[in-house]
């Protein structure tokens, strides 16, 4: 994977920081490689998954938006989106995109959140025959049931 130059430096820092606390051992040189791959700007595949968990933790956290500032944010989010798990949170919600689109030109008859868990929830949609659940969780958001033609979906 490719990473550009404007984003290296952030990229790069973070790996060595995240290496700097871990115990010696596997992951800890796995992301002082991922440094190094950054630095030359060219992650190899076998590093990818790491880099993703990099990016998702620095952003999560707020570390990039404290170490880095907006700029870091940005770089890291770019990043992100290029690796296995950005990819497949964006295929995910593609998928969820066009089972929304079934509700398109009908009127919404009733929108509710409900609490599913700690730290969970679902939006509950209703328009025309449809109710569509979409859970929203640390997992993202998630298509979890469409009813069609009354009945509900239960909570």
């Amino acid at each position: 994977m490719k990473i550009a130059e404007a984003d290296r430096e952030v990229v790069v820092a973070e790996a060595l920081a995240l290496a700097d606390e871990l115990p010696p051992g596997v992951a800890r040189v796995e992301f002082q490689e991922l440094a190094f791959a950054a630095e030359q700007g060219d992650v190899p595949g076998d590093l990818t998954g790491r880099l993703g968990e990099l990016t998702a933790v620095a952003l999560e956290t707020g570390r990039a938006r404290a170490v880095h500032g907006a700029g870091g944010v940005r770089a890291l989010t770019g990043v992100w989106r290029e690796t296995p798990q950005g990819r497949a949170v964006s295929s995910g919600v593609e998928s969820l995109n066009s089972a929304l689109r079934a509700v398109c030109g009908q009127a919404i008859e009733g929108i509710r959140v409900v609490v599913t868990g700690p730290g969970s929830y679902a939006v509950v949609v209703s328009a025309g025959p449809y109710e569509l659940r979409v859970a929203l969780d640390r997992e993202g958001a998630t298509l979890r049931s469409v009813n069609v033609g009354g009945g509900g979906t239960g909570e």
